[in-house]
């Protein structure tokens, strides 16, 4: 028999009984901060940031056609400030040691990765990537990685960071999965689908993470006006490849997930 952790992934303080894992937002993508949120896992997102980008246009990343901006970059679903900037890194440090003294159940970083292949060849990233002697794609590994060295030196709670959905994509947003896995407790997968009406992609994609992860890891299924019984044959099929399942965004689907596993498991 094999015992399910359920939890659920939330824009809310609400942690509603009979769950074993919950993340609330502290810092979302915004920019906006709010009180640590006791006894659960508190997601900051650390270079999206709307925010920021506005007040501060010069931290924006760019590529060398476009700045890191929604309005410049079609591809992106929020703004992204350069890894580079060292005041603004400070700051999420600094934001990181507070909610560690809270008593809180961990500390979850979102959007650690560069905003995609191209970013950031801004003047800082270059004189640092000439300084390092490092090519354009270690550079980008080595400053997400050293970003989560220090946060893992200065919160003593359980730490973990999302992956984006593409178990090889280290080249594309700057992520060292083994170097990664050193420094954190687990990995959070948000597999999402607006409908799940075919799973085919998502047996795929849960199978390549359960093969390639040597760390434990959740797959987070999207629940937001999904069909329920769409959402239980997600639920079903990511069972066989992880004892872990996050339900984001509706605590009553998720409710009913974690009962139905709960009578699977049985």
């Amino acid at each position: 028999m094999q015992n399910y952790n359920i939890g659920i992934y939330s824009h809310t303080n609400e942690m509603p009984p009979g769950f074993d894992i919950y993340f609330n937002y502290l810092k979302d993508v915004t920019g906006e901060i709010a009180k640590p949120v006791k006894h659960s896992h508190n997601i900051i997102s650390c270079f999206a940031d709307n925010k920021t980008a506005k007040q501060n246009p010069e931290l924006v990343a760019y590529s060398g056609k476009n700045r890191a901006l929604r309005s410049e970059d079609k591809t992106l679903y929020c703004d992204w400030i350069c890894h580079s900037h060292d005041k603004y890194s400070s700051g999420l440090l600094k934001l990181i040691r507070e909610t560690d003294k809270s008593n809180v159940a961990g500390v979850h970083l979102d959007s650690i990765t560069m905003p995609g292949p191209d970013y950031c060849v801004c003047d800082r990233c270059q004189a640092k990537m000439r300084d390092l002697n490092l090519s354009f794609y270690e550079f980008r590994m080595n400053e997400t990685t050293n970003f989560v060295k220090q946060i893992s030196k200065i919160t003593q709670k359980e730490l973990s960071i999302t992956l984006y959905p593409d178990p090889f994509y280290q080249e594309r947003y700057g992520i060292d999965i083994a170097a990664l896995s050193k420094y954190i407790d687990y990995f959070l997968i948000p597999l999402y689908d607006i409908s799940y009406q075919s799973l085919y992609w998502l047996d795929i994609l849960a199978h390549a993470f359960a093969k390639r992860l040597t760390n434990p890891f959740y797959i987070m299924l999207y629940a937001k006006n999904i069909n329920l019984e769409n959402l239980k044959n997600a639920a079903r099929l990511v069972s066989k490849y992880t004892k872990n399942i996050i339900i984001s965004y509706d605590n009553d689907k998720a409710a009913e997930i974690n009962k139905m596993i709960r009578i699977f498991n049985n």
